[in-house]
């Protein structure tokens, strides 16, 4: 009798233990979503470090759908941004022995800040997805170090209709004298009157913020740089610039003030703000181009709604090297602790892998910004302006984004600079002898 029950119960046992394991499957077969494969993992809490206060509300809603198949992870949101400097906090929880298990940072310089906390992500699956034009700026000697979490991407925004108008299509404009030559035939229909019916209010192509340090240094100058020294860390790591393209600066910088408003008075643009040529300029038709991203999509929606449906984007040629880029790279990156516990670390890496490669995590991801991989296709970006720009960076005619890994300080004096040369008070070759100088300087 002893013995059958314990025969009975060790196939009892058995078949639990088939069940258990055929459930285990099945369930493991109806998480699995998209690209993203469910896996088992331990009991953990982690905590999830993020910058941008900004994107609570989605970054909760992402946790909440994440906890619907893993709800043995708990995930404390940690944001530390606005007026708060977040790599003080940073700094103070990692000496407390409180660092975060996983944190959002913004690339090259703080990878070397806080290089002995990241762990290499080489081997995870997200990775074979990456665009090829910017993969290497998610590496520090040759290890993957950083997911991509967003990108930002700027070009020349353009209205469709006003080229449309002059019998232009902006998506055949692939080089400098293109381009050159497209705002010249509008100029010369502006001057013409012969748009007046039509854009009543349009008076030149290009809005040029010119008072804005941060549109010529950081973002004009940006080409020429990464064409010269590569990516955002081997920028960061430059103790010199030759400034190779400084030329071709120079012809881009010259391009957009000849066909400004105030071309014939270019000592007035340096007094252009951002909400001058933005807002009161671009978005009520007053001009037809200007050099901006992704992040002005929301305030043209504001001003003119029917402007979102005639956006497109040129690239930033840099006359002579590259003439067919806008400028595309990656704004901020998932980093895991090295030192945080195994159990941890593979909660923080799942959480990404499902961001990345779910297709719930990417509907997530795209309602609000794009990322550089290639198995979002179905997930495209809400963004008029992300969207214009994907081609590019699909294509690999992009620029990747270095200004991050410029000296602390010398985007201003380049901007200083280069603002003197526009106004006319010093010649280019001194704004960039100064510029070259003051870099080595400052490293």
């Amino acid at each position: 009798m002893r013995k059958r029950v314990i025969s009975t119960l060790l196939v009892m046992a058995t078949t639990a233990g088939l069940f258990s394991g055929n459930v285990s499957a099945v369930y493991a077969e109806e998480q699995s979503s998209g690209d993203y494969e469910y896996q088992e993992l331990e009991d953990a809490e982690i905590t999830y470090f993020n910058y941008s206060v900004e994107g609570k509300e989605l970054y909760e809603k992402e946790i909440a759908a994440y906890n619907e198949i893993h709800p043995n992870v708990k995930i404390n949101l940690e944001l530390v941004g606005g007026g708060t400097d977040w790599r003080s906090t940073l700094k103070a929880e990692i000496s407390s022995g409180q660092a975060p298990d996983l944190v959002v940072m913004e690339g090259a310089s703080d990878f070397a800040t806080f290089g002995d906390m990241i762990e290499d992500l080489s081997d995870q699956p997200w990775v074979e997805h990456i665009y090829e034009n910017n993969i290497d700026d998610c590496k520090v000697e040759d290890a993957i170090v950083g997911a991509p979490s967003g990108v930002v991407c700027y070009g020349m925004l353009y209205n469709k209709a006003v080229f449309e108008a002059c019998g232009i299509d902006g998506s055949t404009l692939k080089s400098y004298d293109d381009i050159d030559a497209a705002f010249g035939k509008v100029q010369d229909a502006i001057d013409a009157g012969e748009l007046a019916d039509q854009f009543p209010d349009l008076e030149a192509v290009v809005s040029l913020p010119a008072a804005e340090s941060w549109v010529l240094a950081n973002h004009g100058a940006n080409p020429a740089i990464q064409a010269e020294l590569g990516t955002a860390f081997d920028t960061y790591e430059a103790e010199s610039l030759d400034f190779t393209y400084a030329d071709a600066l120079k012809d881009y910088i010259d391009l957009m003030v000849k066909y400004s408003p105030d071309a014939d008075k270019p000592e007035a643009l340096v007094g252009v703000d951002y909400d001058s040529a933005m807002g009161g300029s671009f978005c009520i038709g007053r001009t037809a181009v200007i050099q901006m991203g992704q992040w002005v999509a929301p305030v043209i929606d504001e001003i003119d709604p029917e402007l979102r449906e005639n956006i497109g984007v040129l690239p930033m040629p840099l006359k002579g090297v590259d003439e067919d880029n806008i400028c595309y790279g990656i704004a901020s990156y998932f980093v895991v602790n090295k030192n945080s516990d195994d159990a941890k670390k593979a909660a923080a890496k799942d959480f990404v892998n499902w961001l990345l490669m779910s297709d719930e995590g990417k509907a997530m991801i795209t309602s609000n910004i794009s990322v550089p991989f290639d198995n979002f296709e179905d997930f495209p970006s809400e963004n008029v302006i992300s969207l214009a720009c994907e081609p590019y960076a699909k294509e690999g005619n992009t620029f990747s984004l270095v200004f991050g890994g410029y000296p602390d300080g010398w985007s201003d004096l380049l901007g200083a600079g280069i603002q003197s040369y526009i106004a006319g008070e010093k010649e280019w070759d001194a704004v960039i002898e100064e510029a070259k100088a003051n870099w080595a300087e400052m490293r």
